[in-house]
């Protein structure tokens, strides 16, 4: 399979700009799709307590910002204050988080990680880790100015996606 991906790699150049687009767009797709699925699998990191990607990513973005609030973290992720509430509910039964309110202010609500919400973080953070090794070392082949290329397409996406949802909303 790497091989198919570096032939395609190698081959970029001889596309005209319409394929470089179409193949751009159908890789991102393949890319949503794949993430996607792993949306739907969850994990057992050894406590026999199903943790969903989703979960994971709630618990990394309490653990790295614990004086945030429900709203920031739901800014964070992308997501409704909605869904975080009913993310927040399940991994509050699964023993990972806890809600913790701040003195003197009624509204806000912080997240504070429990002994198995930290060590889910650390399971994590890991993971991340390794998945980000790739990455760098493909970065560190690049240029400042090609990685602000590739960092304004994704930016293009990421509106097009927001143009998408409002499409369908």
């Amino acid at each position: 399979m790497q091989t198919k991906k570096l032939l395609r790699m190698q081959q970029v150049d001889k596309l005209s700009l319409d394929e470089k687009v179409d193949s751009l767009i159908g890789s991102g797709i393949r890319i949503l799709n794949k993430a996607y699925a792993l949306e739907k699998k969850p994990v057992d990191i050894g406590h026999g307590v199903l943790l969903y990607p989703s979960e994971f990513h709630l618990i990394e973005t309490a653990g790295k910002n614990p004086a945030e609030n429900l709203t920031s973290i739901a800014s964070r992720l992308g997501v409704t204050k909605g869904a975080i509430s009913q993310m927040v509910k399940k991994l509050e039964k699964k023993g990972v988080i806890k809600k913790v309110r701040v003195p003197g202010n009624k509204k806000d609500i912080l997240l504070e990680l429990t002994d198995f919400g930290k060590e889910a973080f650390e399971w994590h953070k890991s993971l991340h880790e390794s998945m980000e090794t790739g990455i760098r070392k493909e970065l560190e082949k690049m240029s400042d100015a090609e990685i602000e290329t590739v960092l304004r397409v994704y930016g293009h996406l990421e509106g097009m996606l927001d143009l998408c949802m409002e499409r369908y909303r």
